[in-house]
């Protein structure tokens, strides 16, 4: 074999030899990263990258919410006014509870989705003047949480969570507007307003 020839066999051994180190190289390194990858998985291994998920808002509270006024009887549904929220992910909730509350009497007006995720069944928010309401509607659900903010007008917001299925059947209810609602054990009573000036001058 003449001297170029002999050089060239040479090159080419040399290729291969870098390309089977190579290749080996990257064959092994792949299974070492898919043994780590499974024994992540299973829990062997912790996870060297720690992300924040959003999670839906949990039920858990020590918080039985705000007390109804007192002497509070339940609302005629055909009085409430509703606003429904999606709190979940499951899409066109909001409209089909929405023609399930309406056909119950209640006037409903906005349909949109929740700001934030909700795990339970519902979250029933209402002002002081609308949590007679807000208690009437919730009879409407299973283990409403009803929730008061600072708003002056009665209407509520209904914010249906991802363990919500389905109202209550009509013939599981039974809402008198004759009778008291009652007081849940652990409410928080809602402040007394404070006299204001003009309220102290006239009792003068």
């Amino acid at each position: 074999m003449s001297t170029p020839a002999k050089a060239r066999a040479a090159r080419r051994r040399h290729l291969q030899q870098r390309q089977t180190v190579i290749f080996g190289t990257l064959i092994a390194a792949m299974l070492v990263v898919g043994l780590a990858a499974g024994a992540v998985w299973v829990g062997i291994l912790p996870s060297p990258v720690s992300i924040a998920i959003s999670e839906p808002e949990s039920t858990e509270s020590d918080d039985a919410g705000p007390c109804p006024p007192d002497g509070a009887t339940y609302v005629p549904l055909t009085e409430i006014s509703a606003n429904v929220l999606n709190g979940t992910s499951r899409s066109g909730l909001a409209a089909d509870t929405s023609a399930e509350l309406g056909e119950r009497g209640v006037a409903v007006g906005r349909q949109a989705n929740a700001e934030s995720p909700f795990a339970g069944v519902v979250r029933i928010v209402s002002g002081p003047e609308g949590l007679a309401a807000a208690y009437t509607a919730g009879v409407l659900f299973t283990d409403p949480r009803i929730e008061v903010d600072s708003r002056t007008d009665e209407t509520i917001d209904v914010i249906l969570g991802s363990s919500y299925e389905a109202l209550r059947s009509a013939d599981e209810i039974d809402i008198d507007p004759e009778v008291e609602i009652p007081i849940p054990q652990g409410c928080t009573p809602l402040p007394t307003p404070e006299p204001t000036d003009e309220s102290s001058s006239a009792e003068e």
